[in-house]
């Protein structure tokens, strides 16, 4: 009579044996995807924050201008953008851009803010929501229509 027990107990011994190794080729094959990350050659993230350059940088650009520009028609704050230094922007329920910049706000004050601006075009009104974080400062949070 053949004897069963033995196979399986051969064979999950043999298994845990090869995993306890390591698989030569997985470990190569991580050896050179940490590589790619290491040299920044790694696939984009889908969902994660994106480092912005050129067009796309200048279209977060406008996107502030705009929203900078209704604030300042309706409660305010009031600020003028003096230069763009950064700006990401990550797919999330809408699209959040991240930007670190110079502000003016007319009476010769500049400062360095983190803005971030949440637009969430399916609401209404295509809902915006602008969040100013200056150093020294409370963080304001304003909303208005796209």
């Amino acid at each position: 009579m053949f004897n069963f027990k033995f196979l399986f107990t051969a064979l999950a011994f043999i298994s845990i044996m090869v995993l306890a190794k390591g698989n030569p080729l997985n470990d190569n094959d991580l050896r050179e995807e940490k590589e790619k990350i290491v040299k920044g050659k790694s696939e984009p993230c889908v969902g994660c924050p994106r480092q912005l350059e050129g067009e796309d940088l200048r279209v977060a650009e406008n996107t502030l201008q705009k929203s900078l520009a209704k604030l300042a028609a309706g409660d305010g704050p009031v600020y003028q953008l003096v230069k763009m230094n950064s700006a990401t922007s990550q797919v999330v329920s809408g699209v959040l851009y991240k930007m670190k910049v110079v502000l003016g706000d007319g009476v010769n004050a500049i400062k360095e803010c983190d803005i971030e601006i949440w637009s969430q075009p399916w609401l209404i009104n295509n809902a915006v929501q602008v969040t100013f974080k200056c150093p020294g400062e409370e963080p304001v949070i304003k909303r208005h229509d796209a």
